[in-house]
């Protein structure tokens, strides 16, 4: 399998890896919320298997779309579209640590376990804040020949994205990842599929 190819299923993967990690999360309404973290902490504990489960999808999924990004840079062949991928990379590997931690929250005791959960939420704070900024400089970086759509929903998707970055002081920032969210994965989605279909397609 070519490497162009490799990123698209990364990408592919990545995507529906985040989307069984929300699935999980059904029993724990409050992840990723300021409002109320020791709901959060209660609801994990009460559901330790969703918890798990979604760690770990998180996780892995992140680091398969940091690996998709390289390589649409690399196709790309733009040095904005490089700056687009470290920017990338570097707050979904953030990321990544950071959504093993509810895991560890189980295991300790309550006080202990807020804290974790809280660097969990700053952590995926900063990737929300770094995304929008890494898809509006991927988005820019698309050449003329590429949709025009893509590019603009990749615009959309990134702008929406930044206010996400402050989700750690509000729960009204955090609400806005249901928009932000379904919008930057299908934009990852369509990337991907361009990827893996023709290697002239960029």
């Amino acid at each position: 399998m070519s490497s162009q190819r490799s990123g698209a299923v990364a990408g592919l993967a990545g995507v529906l890896l985040n989307v069984v990690a929300v699935a999980a999360l059904g029993p724990v309404p409050h992840t990723y919320s300021p409002a109320d973290v020791g709901a959060w902490l209660a609801e994990s504990k009460a559901a330790p298997t969703n918890t798990i489960v979604s760690a770990w999808a998180f996780t892995v999924g992140l680091v398969l779309l940091a690996a998709f990004g390289a390589v649409l840079a690399r196709r790309l062949n733009r040095a904005l579209a490089t700056v687009a991928a470290v920017i990338f990379g570097a707050g979904l590997l953030l990321d990544a640590a950071g959504t093993l931690l509810p895991i560890a929250a189980l295991k300790v005791d309550d006080g202990v376990g807020l804290a974790l959960l809280w660097a969990t939420l700053l952590l995926d704070s900063a990737n929300n804040g770094l995304l929008g900024v890494a898809l509006i400089c991927f988005s820019l970086a698309l050449p003329a020949e590429w949709p025009k759509a893509h590019r603009w929903l990749g615009l959309a998707a990134g702008v929406t994205s930044l206010p996400v970055g402050l989700q750690f002081a509000s729960a009204d920032f955090a609400r806005l990842l249901a928009i932000a969210g379904p919008l930057w994965l299908t934009w990852i989605v369509w990337a991907s599929v361009r990827l893996w279909r023709s290697p002239d397609a960029a």
